[in-house]
């Protein structure tokens, strides 16, 4: 059985084979959990994603660490959102790359939270159902996945926090 859990944290810090995250096609990345990514990794994976450019809407890239990745999650796969699909649809295709690379444990920010919240989703409670909705969608696709525990790691907001754990109470 497939294992999704909240947590409240500092995400370089949670013990993961992959963080799940989202980037924008331009390339400009250092903000949020970018920065986050950056200050734990440097460029190691951030550049990964640049040898990818022109990037599109939708693509993933899987950028592998290696022993200089300071933060306790070993890969990073990025799913390129220029906010133009709807963020169940970001959070479904980071993990579908997941379960792709073989990856056994995951984690997940809070996607369009903080400054993007209400570009797309207009609320808190609407950016969680669109998370919890890629989560349910991806695990009844894929069944037979790699991924063994899911955890989306919030950042010092409770109410986020409360939002996620009650979204997967039924499991």
């Amino acid at each position: 059985m497939k294992r999704v859990t909240v947590v409240s944290g500092d995400i370089s810090k949670v013990k993961a084979d992959a963080l799940i995250t989202a980037i924008n096609s331009g390339g400009v990345w250092f903000g949020g959990i970018d920065g986050v990514i950056g200050r734990v990794a440097g460029n190691l994976f951030h550049s990964q994603a640049g040898n990818k450019m022109p990037l599109r809407d939708g693509q993933t890239v899987v950028a592998y660490g290696n022993i200089n990745n300071r933060g306790a999650f070993a890969n990073v796969v990025f799913v390129v959102d220029d906010l133009e699909r709807p963020l169940h649809e970001i959070v479904y295709d980071g993990l579908k790359a997941a379960s792709v690379a073989g990856f056994t444990t995951v984690t997940l920010p809070t996607v369009r939270m903080g400054v993007m919240l209400g570009v797309v989703e207009k609320s808190t409670e609407q950016a969680v159902q669109e998370m919890a909705k890629g989560v349910k969608r991806f695990l009844d696709d894929y069944s037979a996945t790699s991924i063994k525990s899911i955890t989306f790691v919030v950042y010092s907001d409770q109410k986020t926090q409360t939002l996620l754990e009650n979204a997967f109470v039924v499991q």
